[in-house]
């Protein structure tokens, strides 16, 4: 099995490399030793694979069959030994992670965050808070986090993505700006309101008798990705705002703050997915932040 393995790793090389001399140098071996190797390759499939002439080297079309098959070879097998390698090995490198404004107040930067470094000491931690991270799919990453609405669609990427988790939110205001301003018992409500809004301004909702979705482009003073500049109007009693679990736990508990339009919202979410540059390998060290922020949202969503 070794040499068949290095038989077909030395016709990949004189493929892409256009030259038996060329491969030899790229493999650290002598041109013979290449030249001996196709020589076997092509004797055990009884087939010619390479045309040869004294300016270059061009594929048969059994070769240009075999090439097709075989040409990932060598990076499945050096992908397979990284796998085994991050198996026994502590996860090390950095990571260049991706992820909304609105996941820097959501709890995870207090316990995800030093946990993962706890767990990972050898890792050099990026992590870069972003108004839209969909605006970054070509910036250089290990891991970027975005969400949707289900009915809408990421933008076409090279990139791998998975379904994260469901992110339900609510909409919330105090209970002094409702009665300056009256009640909200409809989402159209709200185009009489003061909406607070991260710059993703058309809110979204689920009709609680038919299911039928019904979004609502909301207006208002306020416009931020920043959860602290939201927060601070809001418990002024300047307006409503849509935003994430958690929080206004503090201030749910205390009855400062109150939630509106609670069956319309039950429905709608976002759906947060991950995003990482293709390839088959994952790092170890992206594997575990995923499950860290995994782990955490379900713990929370459990509790």
């Amino acid at each position: 099995m070794k040499g068949q393995l290095e038989e077909h790793v030395a016709f990949i090389a004189v493929v892409e490399r256009g030259s038996f001399a060329h491969a030899a140098r790229a493999l650290g071996l002598a041109p013979s030793q290449v030249t001996k190797r196709i020589q076997s390759l092509e004797h055990r499939l009884q087939a010619q694979l390479l045309s040869r002439t004294t300016r270059r080297v061009t594929l048969t079309d059994a070769g240009r069959l075999l090439y097709e098959t075989v040409r990932d070879v060598p990076a499945i097998v050096s992908e397979a030994e990284d796998r085994a390698k991050s198996a026994v090995t502590a996860a090390h490198g950095r990571l260049r992670v991706i992820m909304p404004s609105f996941f820097a107040s959501s709890g995870f930067h207090h316990e995800v965050i030093p946990n993962y470094l706890e767990r990972y000491p050898d890792v050099q931690l990026d992590v870069s808070i972003v108004g839209e991270p969909l605006e970054h799919l070509n910036a250089e990453f290990d891991l970027l986090v975005a969400g949707r609405a289900p009915h809408e669609r990421f933008p076409d990427t090279a990139c791998i993505h998975r379904k994260l988790l469901e992110f339900h939110g609510a909409i919330f205001t105090t209970p002094a700006y409702l009665a300056r301003r009256g009640a909200i018992e409809h989402p159209r409500d709200l185009e009489k309101h003061n909406c607070l809004s991260y710059p993703r301004r058309r809110w979204y909702f689920v009709d609680p008798d038919s299911g039928s979705a019904l979004s609502i482009n909301t207006r208002g003073n306020l416009t931020s990705n920043s959860n602290a500049m939201i927060y601070a109007a809001l418990m002024r009693h300047q307006g409503v705002a849509w935003s994430v679990p958690y929080f206004f736990d503090r201030e749910l508990e205390e009855g400062r703050v109150t939630t509106v339009l609670d069956r319309w919202i039950r429905g709608a979410y976002l759906e947060m997915h991950f995003f990482y540059p293709p390839g088959r390998f994952v790092p170890r060290r992206t594997r575990g932040f995923i499950d860290a922020l995994s782990d955490y949202f379900n713990r929370r969503d459990a509790s």
